[in-house]
């Protein structure tokens, strides 16, 4: 049985891309772990989640460019290849170094893959079904972040961490003969043609990814205080300064920040990235909880990370359906009252619930989670002119996969902070498991409330982006089908007024045609005709 093209590009586009995002969030319940495998207790267990994500951001550009230049076969094989290089590294590695070279090569292939899929996923759907593309989007790529967290927290436990990654081999394995199967070197440059690539663009956005990953490892090694987050952040700052005016002077960037810089695709971006932080802040809050207070047996930890997954495939299908009809801000808003209602819930909840409860809300928070990310990420896609789309989104997914970056390392530090504040506030000043089992509660339940804040933001957001229209659609009738319809309902509904016989030569003038050339010519002031001319005009009208 052959396989319609749309979906293969989408197995394609979920077999390059997906284990990249299923290791980046399978890996942060698993730094301890990590740490006692690879003997990597002198370096920041974040490093390898950072490093991949980072290198993911910065080769998201190079996509679109190598594709034109290589063709889609060769970059997408070639793009698969470094990322099946890199998890084989990370899977045979004992040393840390050797893990961080892995995870670098596997952000690299991965990166590489995305802004080059994406436009084939997309145009690869018939029009009037295109909104399946984002069943896809939001099922596979998103799905594979949601399962990563999923079999990071299950794999914890049973101290076999490598699984993850034998999971990644055989998709990267996947992924080279598919591709090499279904894919053509479609999408090159004229022969004739130099492919042109910005060079100081990328070096400025790689000195900003560096400098934005020293900031993050400084917070988290030595906190807030410190010298080194100043600094980095200052430099973080002004690299991005400088690749801002560098990317927005010139003809052909590799980051497009002028297309950007419009209401809908930069409200679209804040709904994105808000979004993340009242998702991690209320997911790390929901597994500490799970994890402190409610150990649950296996079977009943299975059924509620499971809702996980459920939560993203429900909303993947909805906004499928219900993009077009809502638009992106009223999508984003749904999102936002769900993530709010579940920061209600557990900030006037106990401690002690039932697994059932923690089921639900997790269920909750992923379907709202999942409609902001469509809202966001179709409203940056579809909220400028169409052809502009791959420049506008890679600069899209370069920024959004930077705060990606950045904000699980944050979040920690800010719970740890709260935790130590009302550890240092309690009443006892013995430092006891109980306090500090307290503590930890506490500080989860003032995430709560920072995802709330998040979430009434991104509300606000999403409402502003309402007000900017729905945007184009992702679905709708080709051109040729809306015309035949439109010319039937006007038989339908109205008497069609046939053009004027045209005739020729030696064809027969009907006699009311005749007649009604008589009466116009009569019409004419005597003083301005005679015989002559009246045959005249006779004659003309015959030869029309």
């Amino acid at each position: 049985m052959k396989i319609e093209r749309h979906w293969g590009i989408s197995l394609l586009a979920i077999l390059a891309v997906g284990p990249g995002l299923m290791l980046n969030s399978a890996l942060t319940p698993l730094q301890g772990l990590l740490q006692k495998t690879l003997d990597s207790s002198s370096y920041p267990s974040i490093i390898p989640i950072l490093t991949g994500t980072i290198a993911f951001a910065l080769f998201v550009p190079l996509g679109p460019f190598l594709r034109h230049k290589w063709g889609d076969k060769a970059t997408y094989i070639t793009s698969a290849c470094i990322s099946l290089l890199g998890v084989l590294l990370s899977l045979i590695s004992t040393k840390f170094i050797v893990f961080e070279a892995g995870r670098v090569l596997q952000g690299m292939g991965g990166g590489m893959a995305l802004m080059m899929m994406l436009p084939m996923l997309v145009l690869s759907f018939p029009i009037s079904r295109r909104n399946l593309a984002l069943l896809i989007l939001i099922g596979g790529f998103y799905g594979s972040s949601i399962i990563g967290v999923c079999f990071g927290t299950l794999v914890s436990h049973t101290g076999h961490w490598k699984e993850i990654f034998y999971v990644a081999v055989a998709c990267s394995i996947l992924a080279i003969l598919l591709g090499y199967t279904l894919l053509s070197n479609e999408g090159t440059r004229h022969a004739k043609e130099k492919a042109h690539f910005d060079w100081m663009g990328f070096v400025w956005a790689g000195i900003f990814a560096l400098l934005t990953a020293f900031t993050v490892l400084s917070l988290q090694k030595w906190g807030g205080s410190s010298l080194y987050v100043w600094i980095g952040l200052g430099g973080s700052v002004l690299s991005f300064l400088f690749l801002f005016i560098t990317e927005y002077s010139i003809t052909k960037p590799l980051l497009s920040f002028k297309l950007i810089l419009h209401k809908k695709p930069l409200l679209a971006i804040l709904v994105v990235v808000i979004g993340y932080i009242a998702m991690t802040l209320s997911l790390v809050s929901l597994q500490g909880i799970l994890k402190t207070v409610n150990a649950l047996p296996n079977k009943e930890m299975v059924i509620v990370y499971l809702c996980l997954l459920v939560g993203v495939a429900v909303a993947a299908i909805l906004s499928c359906l219900l993009y077009d009809t809502l638009g992106p801000g009223i999508l984003g808003m749904i999102g936002a009252l769900l993530i709010i209602g579940v920061n209600l819930t557990w900030m006037y909840a106990g401690n002690h619930e039932a697994y059932t409860f923690f089921a639900i809300s997790f269920f909750v928070l992923i379907l709202g989670v999942g409609f902001t990310i469509a809202s966001g990420l179709m409203g940056a896609a579809l909220g400028g002119p169409l052809p502009d789309l791959v420049p506008r989104m890679a600069t899209v997914q370069f920024l959004r996969m930077i705060a990606y970056a950045a904000i699980p390392v944050i979040s920690s530090y800010v719970l740890n902070r709260f935790s130590a504040h009302h550890l240092t506030n309690g009443s006892s000043q013995d430092i006891s498991e109980q306090s500090v089992e307290k503590s930890q509660l506490l500080a989860y339940h003032d995430l709560f409330f920072s995802s709330f804040s998040a979430s009434l933001v991104l509300l606000c957001f999403s409402f502003l982006m309402a007000l900017t229209g729905k945007g184009h659609k992702l679905a709708h009738k080709p051109h040729h089908q809306r015309n035949e319809e439109h010319k039937e309902n006007s038989n339908s509904n109205e008497e069609v007024v046939q053009p004027p016989q045209l005739y020729t030569k030696d064809a027969v003038i009907p006699d009311h045609d005749y007649r009604k050339a008589l009466q116009k010519f009569k019409q004419i002031k005597p003083s301005q005709t005679n015989d002559d001319v009246f045959r005249e005009a006779l004659k003309k009208f015959k030869e029309k």
